[in-house]
């Protein structure tokens, strides 16, 4: 059974994302192209959730989370543009949206306590992430 859980880096997918970021095979268009989509699948929201992590970090907003500790958060924080940050912002809001998101749905099914939970958390970096983005 792979991890599970409420916080950013607490699942699989999330975790092979940072991996990625590690040794440099991570591919933003992975996400851009789940977009294209109606329907976002559970491992591209919990990616996009991650990467909101990732981008406050970039930005100086929060301390890198352990999860990050092998990445050059300096080094990534120059490759990020505007683009970039417009797209895991699309990916995370929907990931959190009951319409059109499985990893909703999953949270959906785990009870009503933990799907406010998750989300709660989640929303509150995607909405400190956008204002960043506008200071």
């Amino acid at each position: 059974m792979g991890a599970w859980g409420s916080g950013a880096f607490e699942n699989d997918d999330a975790l092979d994302a940072v991996d990625a970021l590690v040794d440099g095979t991570f591919e933003l268009d992975d996400v851009r192209a789940a977009l294209d989509g109606g329907y976002l699948e559970a491992p591209e929201g919990s990616v996009a959730l991650a990467l909101v992590e990732v981008a406050l970090a970039a930005l100086g907003r929060i301390d890198p989370p352990a999860a990050l500790d092998e990445v050059d958060i300096r080094l990534l924080s120059t490759q990020l543009d505007d683009e970039a940050y417009e797209v895991i912002l699309r990916a995370a809001d929907r990931a959190v949206r009951a319409d059109g998101s499985e990893l909703y749905e999953l949270w959906e099914e785990a009870g009503e306590e933990e799907l406010a939970e998750w989300r709660r958390d989640a929303v509150a970096s995607i909405e400190q992430l956008r204002a960043a983005l506008t200071d």
